[in-house]
């Protein structure tokens, strides 16, 4: 038996695994670039308007498993504009409703030059 007594023996143990998960959470999420170019799934559609960058510690509040791996596998996927209007990838979320909507968005705000 521990020397603080079994309640305190059992907060101890949760402490420890409370410990353990945050420490996995913050490096699973050091593992994951703070910004990333999106592959474009047609590289030669607009050349001139540079591929979008998607910002991980913008959406960092919504929390990895909102996305992954249900609207985003964990590995680059190429789409387009069609993809996100038929609510798929970020139309999931950026349909007006939950998020400002891609139709209509300023083409800069992720057609950005590298940051």
């Amino acid at each position: 038996m521990s020397r603080f007594g079994p309640r305190r023996a059992r907060g101890l143990a949760r402490g420890l695994v409370v410990a353990a998960l945050l420490t996995a959470a913050a490096a699973l999420g050091a593992a994951f670039p703070a910004t990333l170019r999106i592959p474009r799934r047609d590289p030669k559609a607009a050349p001139a308007l540079p591929a979008a960058l998607f910002s991980h510690r913008a959406h960092a509040s919504m929390g990895c498993q909102v996305c992954h791996p249900s609207v985003f596998p964990q590995a680059p996927t190429a789409f387009a504009h069609d993809d996100m209007k038929a609510g798929r990838y970020c139309g999931a979320c950026h349909d007006g409703g939950v998020a400002f909507a891609i139709a209509g968005a300023a083409c800069g705000g992720c057609h950005a030059p590298r940051r």
